[in-house]
């Protein structure tokens, strides 16, 4: 079993093969020069702050500047790298070392140490904490200190050899001490980390402002301080980012993509992304937990012409599972023929009076499609509200702000609606592993109250073990082909609709050099492959 594990972890030409090396590599570019401010305008409101309990890709933003992590990502192969932990060792299947970089220190001053390390992987895996992010380390037991630069982390008996093992483990570190003196509440508001950046404010809905770790360990960042901006109307931010109000805008929607390359003054990126958003039902109650009714759903909308209404194939194309096209094991070519269902409003109505007839649908039932906050999102969940309503189900829209999005769909006691839900549309940001789509998303794992990523509390115990068991070979065919059979079982059981992947795109002001766009779509400063400048 050791020379399995760690011959997945040598695989340095593969996707995902795991490879210690003891120096990382610093990006200094020629040329360029420190100082002024960078405005990066953000599509979503922030949320969180502490990485233990953050969840939304958006404060991701913010956390991966404050925060370093306990490894890279070459943001070239997707492959581990050195970062906090300058090497590891697999000491057997269910045990890696890990050897920190020592005089790293917090913005408080404090050293970083395995204390630290262990303390933050071990209040994630906590069932007492809650984290949205405990399923992420589902394979972990525990992380034990060794002594103040070393820390073991345990691996379960039931998840070696744990073949994506280190996928989920590109994890921010926290201070233990600064977290208990100050409490998970008021650290959740003011973080402290060891990045590049420090935290300086955060005025809800209009900013959040970080300035340079003078001491960074890593390398000098370059910019004086970062502005991250929320403007969840894409008209607004566009119109900013032509004016010079934000320097880097995380969305351009395909109607403007023209417009902004033919302007000197901004630069369009992009690039195949790693993303998957769809419309999921709430497997927990009816209608939705008939798949008549989410049957009637699909073929009540013309998806092909509403995605490419939205994207028009610039920024986004139509999805046909959950696994995206640039990942092996995505299987888009069957789902699109034997799973995906062609609208057809007789079939649909039929469907709708059937349910109705049976009782599963009252007669005055009237349907919620929510979405966040999102123009392209909420313009999708519009179509198909109108498509039911042309069906005879009477079907309305609702936006919500991401927070109570999330407390919504999540089933959380925090939830200001205090309602259930039939369905609604999310999207998902993976990592370079078809696990890190069908484990999170379709697992009974991650079918939890208030916390994972499983929001229609799908249970299958065929697909579960056709997914774990991809989960524990290191046979990259066999895992194809297990990850191939789970996702078309979820597939015909319409657990989603599968909507769309983004084409990653981002709008950039030229005087802004150094960045470089990432297929999971993060937005990286300083680290050991960015250092981003900008010319006043």
């Amino acid at each position: 079993m050791l020379t399995r594990i760690a011959a997945w972890l040598g695989v340095g030409l593969a996707l995902f093969g795991f490879v210690a090396v003891a120096d990382t590599v610093i990006l200094n570019t020629p040329g360029a020069k420190t100082g002024g401010t960078l405005v990066i305008g953000v599509s979503q409101t922030f949320w969180d702050l502490d990485p233990r309990i953050s969840n939304s890709f958006y404060d991701g933003y913010v956390t991966g500047e404050v925060f370093d992590d306990l490894i890279a990502l070459d943001p070239e192969t997707l492959e581990p790298r050195p970062y906090v932990a300058k090497s590891w060792d697999v000491v057997s299947d269910k045990q890696i070392r890990f050897y920190l970089n020592q005089g790293i220190r917090f913005h408080n001053g404090e050293d970083l140490t395995a204390e630290d390390v262990a303390f933050t992987l071990n209040s994630i895996v906590d069932p007492a904490n809650a984290s949205p992010n405990q399923t992420e380390l589902i394979w972990m037991q525990e992380a034990i200190v060794v002594n103040s630069s070393t820390v073991d982390i345990l691996v379960k008996a039931e998840y070696a050899p744990y073949a994506p093992l280190f996928s989920a483990l590109n994890l921010a570190i926290v201070p233990k001490d600064t977290v208990l003196e100050m409490g998970d509440e008021k650290f959740n508001l003011n973080p402290v980390g060891s990045g590049p950046y420090k935290f300086v404010e955060w005025i809800t809905g209009d900013h959040i402002t970080l300035e340079r770790n003078e001491d960074y360990w890593l390398v000098y960042p370059n910019l004086d301080k970062v502005i991250y901006r929320p403007i969840p109307t894409l008209a607004t931010m566009m119109l900013e980012l032509e004016a010079g109000g934000v320097d880097i805008a995380d969305n351009i929607p395909a109607q403007d993509i023209a417009r902004f390359k033919a302007m000197d003054s901004v630069n369009v990126l992009q690039c195949a992304s790693l993303s998957y958003f769809y419309l999921f039902f709430n497997m927990s109650h009816p209608p939705s937990n008939d798949i008549r009714y989410r049957k009637a759903v699909y073929l009540s909308v013309n998806m092909d012409t509403a995605i490419y209404d939205i994207f028009q194939d610039l920024t986004g194309i139509r999805a046909y599972g959950c696994i995206p096209p640039a990942l092996w094991a995505n299987d888009s070519q069957y789902l699109e023929t034997n799973v995906a269902l062609s609208e057809n409003d007789v079939r649909a109505k039929q469907l709708f009076i059937q349910l109705k007839a049976q009782g599963v649908i009252p007669d005055d039932y009237q349907t919620t499609v929510y979405s966040p906050l999102d123009p392209r999102r909420t313009q999708l969940a519009t179509i198909i509200a109108e498509s039911l309503k042309e069906n005879g189900l009477d079907a309305r829209v609702q936006p919500l702000d991401w927070g109570p999005y999330l407390d919504l769909v999540r089933h959380s006691e925090a939830d200001p609606l205090g309602e259930d839900f039939d369905q609604g549309i999310i999207g998902w940001s993976g990592g370079p592993d078809p696990h890190d789509f069908l484990y999170y998303l379709l697992h009974s794992d991650n079918a939890v109250v208030g916390a994972a990523e499983n929001l229609s509390f799908y249970m299958n115990p065929d697909a579960d073990a056709l997914i774990h068991a991809a989960d524990t070979t290191l046979d990259q065919m066999e895992r194809e082909r297990l990850y191939v059979e789970a996702q078309r079982i979820c597939c015909h059981e319409y657990v989603h609709i599968p909507l769309y992947h983004l084409i990653e795109t981002k709008g950039v002001r030229t005087r802004v050099h150094g960045f470089r766009i990432d297929p999971r779509g993060g937005i990286h400063l300083c680290d050991s492959y960015h250092n981003v400048w900008v010319k006043e």
